[in-house]
Parts: structure tokens; C-alpha cells; sequence
């Protein structure tokens, strides 16, 4: 049957069940009449009710392997409650407490299988069934009482009841070991819910805690980087200035000697040092040492320039030592103005100039 969840499967399988009884019941009912002292007509009309109940037993098992549940039981309650409302009209109301108790079992089987909507339908079906054939007895109407026995059949009597009895026993039964059952995995579903809900608790405050001690593992590492990020900038300062040094030679004189290559970064730092040391010393004279410049090409000389005009305008005069041949000419082939700063070949001859100067 093409029923994939569970408790849909077995549900099915309790219809299947049901419906094949009463199946079979109506096979076996269906001989019964010709023994009962009724009317060869009543017998015969009986006879053939009953076959019919057999017929849509069956088509409701077919809706049901179709995989029609509900609309199969709710065909096959109806069919028993239009069945009992005829042999109540032909039974009369002084021998209808069997066709009366026989309502139970669509009623029971629409409320527990069809649900709310199969219920009312064949509540309605049935009542109107009653309600017709007790008005059409009392109406005279033609052929009321065709299934009333001549005298009474006890044991017909009996076997109907037991079938009926049986049926919606065997039903109520079942439908209630289903809903056990159902509610048994239920319960089982539940703890195992709970249980996987501790462990995903668990497992959450686990995370959360080595979340936590990754976070701070990282604020750590972050903190420590700061601070060798502050020390690498501190130290890159202490460079500049110390591959920038400013010597103090007299009370007015200072000797900033340059090593290596100066590129863009140096003459700001060589600019910033020399014009801070001359606030700083209040001094008269600053001598620009570039013995130690491999290079000095056009960008160089006008970045020494750029320090001798500002050094000027604190008063402070500027004089270029260690012009090599080969600086000279570079400076004169790159056609560049040094008259108004002093060049020495040599710190010697600076500072001996200088020291003839205060003399």
C-alpha cells in the first residue's frame, strides 16, 4: 500500500483488516436469511443488501490500496448506515433493535478513522436513514416491515448480534492498541529528544568555551602584536635618529654626518633632525657631512637644498663637507645653484674654518 509514514501504514493495515471482516461477515450473514421465517421476498431483499455490503467492502479495499484511506471508510460507513436505515424500515420499529444497534459501527469507524468531517457526514447519513424510516412505517408506506420475522428467530438473532458486536469490538480494540502504541513512541521520541537536547546543550556550552578561549587566545595574540608593532615603530624611530645623528662640536656648531644612501624618507628625517637640533642647541652653524653619500644625484642636492633654506630662515648657517671630484662634477653637470652655501672638501678644513671664525 503506498503509505510511506509509519503510523499511516498501520492505520491502513487496521482498515484493511476491518474491511475485510466485514467482508467476510457479509459472506457469512448472507446465507442466513433463507433460514429466518420471513417472506421469500424478505429473504431474497435481504439477502441481496447484504451482498451489496459485500461489494462495497471490497471497492473500498481497492480505494484503500489505492492509497484512499479516508474516502474508503467513509464509502463503506455510509453504505452500512443505508444499509441498516432499509432493514430498519423493513424490520418496524418493534423489531429494529438490532438494525439500531448496528449504527454503532459505521458512527465508531467514521469517528476514529475518517476524522471530523467522515463523522458528520455519516452522523447526518444516519440520522436522516432513522428519521426516514421511522416516518415511512408510521406513513404506511409500501413494503415497511419486508424483513420482519413471522415468529421470533432466536438464534439468528444472536449470531447477528455477535458478528455486529465482534466487529466493533475488534475495531475498538485495535484502534486503541494503535493509539497505545503510537503513544508509546511518542513517549520514546520524546526522551530521546531530551536526550539529544542535553547533548546539544552540551555540546553548545563546549563550543561556546573553546569559542571563548579562542577569542581570547586572539585578543592575546592581537594585544602582543600592538605592542611589537609599537616597539618596531619606536625602534624604526630610533634608527632614523641614530642613522641621522647630530654631533655638537661648539656651543654654536653642529656636525651631521651622513652614511649610506639617501633616498626621499632619510632627507625628511635628515630636514626634521637638523632643523629640531638647531632649535634645540640655538645654533649658528650646521656642517652637512656627505663623505659617507656614495650618491648624490639631482634629488639629493635639492633635498640638501630644501634643509639649507630652512635651516636660513632660523638663522642658522649651513655648509656642505666632503665634495668629492666626482660629486662636484656631478652637481655642476646636473647645473645646480650651491653659491649660497659653503662646501669643504674634508671635515678638517670645516672645522678648522670654523674655529678661525671664533677666534
Amino acid at each position: 500500500m503506498p503509505y510511506h509514514d509509519g503510523l499511516e501504514r498501520r492505520q491502513a493495515a487496521l482498515i484493511q483488516m476491518i474491511e475485510s471482516a466485514i467482508l467476510l461477515a457479509s459472506l457469512v450473514l448472507a446465507p442466513l436469511p433463507f433460514f429466518a421465517p420471513i417472506a421469500p421476498v424478505g429473504q431474497i431483499a435481504i439477502v441481496l443488501l447484504i451482498l451489496s455490503v459485500a461489494v462495497v467492502a471490497a471497492v473500498s479495499l481497492a480505494l484503500l490500496r489505492s492509497g484512499r484511506a479516508q474516502e474508503s471508510v467513509v464509502l463503506l460507513s455510509v453504505a452500512l448506515v443505508l444499509l441498516q436505515s432499509i432493514m430498519l424500515y423493513g424490520s418496524t420499529l418493534e423489531q429494529g433493535a438490532l438494525p439500531m444497534f448496528a449504527f454503532g459501527l459505521p458512527i465508531t469507524m467514521a469517528g476514529l478513522v475518517a476524522g471530523r468531517r467522515g463523522l458528520v457526514l455519516v452522523l447526518l447519513v444516519s440520522m436522516a436513514g432513522v428519521s426516514a424510516a421511522v416516518l415511512l412505517e408510521r406513513s404506511g408506506a409500501p413494503g415497511a416491515g419486508f424483513a420482519s420475522s413471522q415468529e421470533i428467530n432466536i438464534s439468528s438473532a444472536i449470531i447477528s448480534f455477535a458478528v455486529i458486536a465482534s466487529l466493533i469490538a475488534l475495531f475498538v480494540d485495535r484502534i486503541g492498541l494503535m493509539m497505545r502504541d503510537a503513544l508509546a513512541t511518542q513517549r520514546v521520541r520524546e526522551r530521546e529528544l531530551e536526550s539529544l537536547s542535553r547533548r546539544l546543550e552540551a555540546t553548545v556550552r563546549e563550543r561556546t568555551a573553546d569559542l571563548e578561549m579562542a577569542l581570547g587566545s586572539l585578543e592575546m595574540r592581537a594585544a602582543e602584536q600592538d605592542r611589537l608593532l609599537a616597539e618596531n615603530s619606536l625602534q624604526q624611530q630610533a634608527i632614523r635618529e641614530l642613522s641621522v645623528p647630530v654631533l655638537p662640536i661648539s656651543a654654536t656648531t653642529l656636525v651631521m654626518p651622513l652614511v649610506g644612501s639617501l633616498d626621499g624618507e632619510r632627507l625628511l628625517v635628515v630636514q626634521d633632525r637638523a632643523l629640531e637640533a638647531i632649535e634645540r642647541a640655538s645654533a649658528r652653524r650646521l656642517l652637512l657631512d656627505i663623505t659617507g653619500v656614495p650618491l648624490v644625484d639631482s634629488y639629493v642636492a635639492q633635498g640638501l637644498i630644501r634643509t639649507l633654506q630652512a635651516a636660513r630662515l632660523l638663522g642658522t648657517e649651513v655648509a656642505l663637507v666632503g665634495v668629492r671630484p666626482e660629486v662636484a662634477q656631478s652637481i655642476v653637470g646636473l647645473g645646480l645653484d650651491l653659491s649660497g652655501m659653503r662646501t669643504y672638501a674634508d671635515l678638517q678644513s670645516a672645522l678648522r674654518y670654523s674655529t678661525e671664525q671664533h677666534a
